[in-house]
C-alpha cells in the first residue's frame, strides 16, 4: 500500500497542474487569436514635418477647433525613387503613426475626439468626415499629454500620388469648453503597402 504522503503528493502536484492549464490554454488561445493582420508588404514610409500649435482656452463643447495647413508636400515621388518603387506597386496609401503631445504639460482632458484629416489643396470648406487618415475618440477626463491617433482603413493612394501637395487639417472635438490653454506638437507618417489581398 502506498503511504498516505505520497498521496498527497500527488494530487497536489496534479491539481497544481490542473490549475497551470486552466490559467495558460485560455492565455494561448487569446495570443493567437491577437495576431495583427499584416497590411501586405510595407514598401516604404514617408515622415511628414512636425507640425507646433496651441489650442486656446473658451473653445466651447459644441465647436470644433481646426489647426490646417493648406499646402503640405505628399513626399511620394522622393520616398518612391529612394525605396526603388512605381505606382503599381503600392496597393494601399495610408497613415502609419501619428501622436499629438503636450509640449506646455497640460493634459488633453478637456477634448473628447482628434482627428487627422487629409484632402486636395483648395478643397471648398475644407476636409470632410470621409477624409480621416487618423484619429482617437473617448478621451475626454482622460488625463494624457500624448495622445496616440489610430490609422484609419481609408486608402489614400489617389489622394497623395495624385497631388504634389495635400490640405492637411487637425481637428479637435472639446468634450466641454476647455479651461486651459496647451501648446502642443503633431508627429504623423504615412506608408504604402504593396501585395495587399
Amino acid at each position: 500500500m502506498r503511504p498516505a504522503s505520497s498521496v498527497i503528493s500527488v494530487q497536489t502536484n496534479f491539481s497544481a497542474i490542473v490549475r497551470f492549464l486552466y490559467f495558460a490554454l485560455p492565455c494561448l488561445f487569446l495570443i493567437s487569436a491577437c495576431k495583427r493582420d499584416t497590411n501586405g508588404d510595407l514598401l516604404f514610409e514617408v515622415p511628414y514635418p512636425v507640425v507646433n500649435f496651441v489650442i486656446p482656452a473658451g473653445v466651447p463643447s459644441f465647436q470644433t477647433f481646426v489647426i490646417s495647413q493648406n499646402s503640405v508636400p505628399t513626399g511620394l515621388v522622393e520616398a518612391m525613387r529612394v525605396a526603388n518603387v512605381t505606382a503599381d506597386d503600392i496597393d494601399v496609401y495610408g497613415g502609419l503613426r501619428a501622436r499629438v503631445v503636450s509640449l506646455s504639460g497640460e493634459d488633453f482632458s478637456e477634448i473628447e475626439r482628434i482627428e487627422l484629416r487629409a484632402c486636395p489643396v483648395g478643397t471648398a470648406f475644407g476636409c470632410d468626415q470621409a477624409s480621416i487618415v487618423f484619429s482617437q475618440s473617448d478621451l475626454y477626463r482622460r488625463r494624457q499629454q500624448s495622445v496616440d491617433l489610430s490609422p484609419q482603413l481609408l486608402n489614400f493612394k489617389n489622394l497623395f500620388l495624385g497631388n504634389d501637395n495635400v490640405r492637411i487639417e487637425l481637428v479637435f472635438q472639446p468634450g466641454i469648453t476647455t479651461s486651459q490653454t496647451i501648446e502642443a506638437r503633431l508627429e504623423w507618417a504615412g506608408a504604402a503597402f504593396g501585395n495587399v489581398d
